[in-house]
């Protein structure tokens, strides 16, 4: 089924918000694509005896990668730890992944160029060609997924990075279950998105802490991610245990806690924390499997499907507060003019990351 891709962009509609509502059909072609996605996995990612897989990328990627490869001895580094400390000690029994939608952020691409270099099988997962990656000539695959408007926040690309690297590091049980899923999504993105569309709180929140444990901190890392590209409202991830001892103190009482438990012995760690900042009257919100409540938590939202797939469903979850965040911030998620009208700032973001784009536009 092919996906949804407008003619053209009007004043009315909501890129951001259709990404969102488009996962569960995203999903449902990649599960299509098991196949595919196996055949790649083994032939482009599976380490040679005494070697392993390491994925490596900036962003979405890197949080991606994390989230994936909990527990499977497969590891996500960052592009710049990837590149001075990790590509030099690899050899040819090692695999590595790159992950880039455009295939044009600068560290990745130093980064894939030493993993070469050290004698290692370097791999590309992108949203296209790869962009100058894509021209080292690497094994590819591509999630295909056409863009609904220029300048988009990653949502349905997070989604389906992680998806992909998770299929190929956790096999078919994963897939199955992520099958069963693909159903339940579209009810559980419309009762979120009417949860977080009539909260109270959102437009006076001063800033949101996002925190998990395990797989769940790279969550975090999306979480406040997302916040950064769509509002201008401050956005900070972290352990549960760690807030407490490096966040809390310089925290405001008109801010959001976000908790990302993953199993129930994790909850209870959250629980405890929601306990504790009721005491000051705070907002706190959990996104929670169903088997790892928290029931302290001011505002509550149970995911479907499995808990292994909780780093999938907590990120939607996490797409949906980001965007009606920045709608109570009058920063427009759709659209996210306030970043490309400050022309310093954005042509010193792309100084940052992307020094070839510098004055395209880009």
């Amino acid at each position: 089924m092919p996906l949804p891709q407008p003619a053209a962009v009007s004043p009315s509609f909501e890129p951001m918000l259709a990404d969102i509502r488009r996962q569960p059909q995203v999903l449902a072609g990649l599960l299509a694509r098991r196949d595919e996605i196996a055949a790649f996995a083994q032939n482009a990612l599976t380490p040679d005896a005494g070697g392993r897989l390491y994925a490596f990328g900036s962003g979405d990627g890197w949080f991606a990668s994390r989230a994936a490869f909990g527990g499977t001895g497969a590891s996500g580094v960052s592009g710049l730890d990837f590149l001075l400390n990790t590509a030099p000690a690899l050899g040819a029994r090692d695999r590595a992944i790159g992950i880039s939608m455009s295939g044009n952020v600068d560290r990745t691409l130093e980064a894939a160029e030493a993993a070469l270099a050290a004698g290692a099988s370097v791999s590309l997962l992108t949203n296209g060609m790869g962009g100058r990656i894509g021209a080292l000539g690497l094994a590819r695959f591509s999630l295909d997924i056409p863009d609904l408007a220029p300048f988009l926040c990653g949502t349905s690309s997070y989604v389906a990075t992680l998806a992909v690297l998770a299929m190929a590091a956790q096999g078919n049980d994963w897939a199955d279950e992520l099958d069963a899923l693909v159903g339940e999504l579209p009810r559980f993105i419309e009762e979120t998105h009417a949860l977080f569309g009539g909260a109270a709180g959102l437009a006076s929140c001063s800033g949101v802490r996002f925190l998990g444990v395990g797989t769940s901190v790279a969550t975090a890392d999306y979480g406040a991610a997302k916040c950064v590209e769509v509002t201008t409202v401050p956005a900070w991830s972290d352990d549960i245990e760690e807030f407490a001892h490096r966040q809390y103190w310089s925290m405001k009482r008109d801010e959001i806690v976000v908790l990302l438990p993953v199993d129930a012995r994790s909850a209870a760690y959250a629980d405890a924390t929601a306990e504790a900042l009721s005491h000051l009257d705070m907002q706190v919100v959990a996104i929670e499997p169903a088997d790892a409540p928290v029931p302290e938590a001011r505002h509550r939202i149970t995911l479907p499907g499995h808990p292994r797939h909780a780093p999938l469903t907590q990120a939607v979850a996490l797409q949906l507060f980001a965007y009606h965040l920045g709608i109570a911030n009058g920063t427009d998620p759709n659209r996210r003019l306030h970043l490309k009208q400050d022309e310093t700032r954005f042509s010193v973001s792309r100084r940052l990351t992307r020094r070839s784009l510098i004055g395209t536009g880009h």
